[in-house]
């Protein structure tokens, strides 16, 4: 099953436009988003939430379970 980009939140959609620079952990994810304001706070265990439901759909992938997540596809290329 995959998903649709109104089935994305903002979170997700911030986790693919920095999953298109590198690798990344939630913990950095978490830093990056915050940085860039597109949420004052949010918790390490959010972002590695969203990032877990990306790889259920095969967006992203854990590298041999370390925590560290890379880009599959975005699903936002499939409506462009």
């Amino acid at each position: 099953m995959t998903l649709d980009t109104g089935d994305l939140n903002e979170i997700d959609v911030a986790l693919l436009e920095i999953l298109q620079e590198g690798r990344i952990t939630p913990r950095l994810a978490q830093k990056l988003i915050v940085e860039k304001g597109i949420r004052k706070s949010l918790t390490s265990q959010y972002v590695g939430q969203r990032l877990k439901r990306l790889e259920e759909h095969g967006y992203t992938e854990n590298l041999l379970n370390t925590g560290v997540y890379e880009l599959n596809e975005d699903p936002r290329s499939d409506s462009k």
